[in-house]
């Protein structure tokens, strides 16, 4: 059983080492790589900033067509983006599993930032 686990560890640490994700638009990047850190960095300023615009929209108009599940789909699409931020922060080490879920969800992050950032350029 030890044997098994250790096998299935190796696979796994290996598979991280040269795993990529492919951006929103297409071009990937290898988890270990400095531009994937960058690209989630990007990402992460990105969508707190969409996030703060339609908090005041939702405020100014809570009404507005589409803002309300814009807002839930930007929390969902970016939790693992913003659990990779707050680990870093608490300085908190996020397990194997985590990490790499939390990472493979970068670009939906993007998408759902790209949507929302549509939306709020509608009157």
């Amino acid at each position: 059983m030890i044997g098994t686990r250790a096998r299935v560890l190796a696979a796994t640490l290996a598979l991280q080492g040269c795993a990529a994700v492919l951006t929103a638009g297409g071009e990937p990047l290898s988890l270990r790589s400095p531009e994937f850190r960058a690209y989630v960095e990007r990402v992460f300023r990105e969508q707190n900033r969409v996030a703060d615009e339609l908090a005041f929209a939702l405020e100014a108009a809570p009404a507005r067509a589409g803002l309300t599940a814009a807002e839930q789909a930007l929390l969902t699409a970016c939790a693992g983006v913003n659990e990779l931020a707050t680990s870093r922060r608490d300085e908190r080490r996020l397990g194997l599993q985590q990490r790499i879920a939390a990472a493979r969800s970068v670009p939906d992050c993007e998408r759902a930032t790209q949507s929302a950032a549509v939306l709020l350029e509608r009157p």
